[in-house]
């Protein structure tokens, strides 16, 4: 053995010792060249490992396994994917709110969905009488509003403003009247003068009804959710339309009517193609003028409180 390799063994042993006392062992491959069996060439090893705890030199804190980890283990971390940003929002804020718009009153809810995006469903209802005398027909109406809707706030800059697509459905919204003309008394139809018979006088019925489902859009200023932490009470504000198409009209009269008020040439309504025609006509330019609430107009105004 030649000296150069006697030297290499006594520095590798002295390390070695000095290593156990202190309690650090030191990888001899490091400092040695490795000869690969497979190829002619040498290469050096720079992989170290981390060496196990010493239990002579442990401390009592590293035997009881309660030690710190090693900077090697503090440096991981968790790698569960963080929380979409939609799960940090969806259902975690809840509100409720009362309105009022051409609906009637409005009593609902709302919940987040995502920070730009809230969903909000809500009850309309209102019920209204009134009475008066038209082209001399005596009547009495009633108008029932109930209907359900629903609808998703979006928030495009993430303030105030929102856009509100949605659906108004259960939609039973409609408008009847009842009425008649006194015996002997004249009324105009479609500008045609008759008068009402007395051994059967003239009756009125009218209805106007609302398609079940209709598609809304509405927009406005104001949260039912508001995002300050310390925010409650908001008052929303929206404008838009709910399409309810052409609502059919129902128009009839029944009874027998006069040309004079002698009841002179009295005839049943139902036997008269001329009166029928009439009626007819009436009806048509009511149903026009309903041809302006094609698109039901929505103005909501309200108070909601986010808890």
């Amino acid at each position: 053995m030649s000296f150069s390799i006697r030297s290499t063994f006594v520095a590798i042993f002295l390390l070695a010792v000095i290593s156990v006392c202190s309690g650090q062992s030191v990888d001899s491959s490091a400092l040695l060249p490795t000869h690969d069996s497979s190829s002619t060439g040498y290469y050096s090893s720079r992989t170290s490992l981390n060496p196990a705890p010493n239990p002579a030199t442990a401390s009592p804190t590293l035997i009881a396994g309660a030690a710190d980890p090693s900077p090697a283990v503090r440096g991981v971390t968790s790698q569960r994917p963080a929380s979409s940003a939609t799960g940090r929002w969806l259902f975690t804020q809840k509100s409720v709110g009362a309105f009022v718009s051409p609906l009637g009153l409005g009593i609902g809810a709302a919940t987040t969905v995502s920070r730009s995006l809230n969903l909000r469903a809500a009850g309309n209802f209102f019920g209204y009488s009134l009475s008066g005398i038209n082209s001399g027909v005596k009547y009495q109406g009633s108008l029932g509003f109930q209907s359900v809707q629903t609808s998703v706030d979006w928030f495009p800059w993430h303030r105030s403003f929102h856009v509100s697509p949605g659906v108004l459905f259960y939609n039973q919204n409609h408008i009847t009247v009842h009425g008649g003309v006194a015996a002997g008394q004249s009324f105009t139809v479609n500008g045609a003068n008759y008068y009402s018979a007395a051994a059967d006088p003239v009756t009125l019925y009218g209805s106007v009804a609302f398609r079940r489902t209709s598609p809304m859009l509405t927009a406005g200023w104001g949260n039912w959710l508001p995002r300050g932490r310390e925010k409650h009470f908001s008052f929303p504000f929206e404008v838009g339309f709910a399409y309810v198409g052409d609502p059919p009209l129902t128009l009839n009269f029944t009874g027998v009517v006069c040309d004079t008020p002698a009841q002179v040439n009295c005839r049943s309504i139902d036997s008269d193609p001329t009166v029928q025609q009439n009626i007819d006509a009436q009806r048509k330019k009511y149903q026009n003028d309903l041809a302006y609430v094609r698109f039901y107009p929505i103005l909501s105004s309200g108070v909601a409180y986010k808890f």
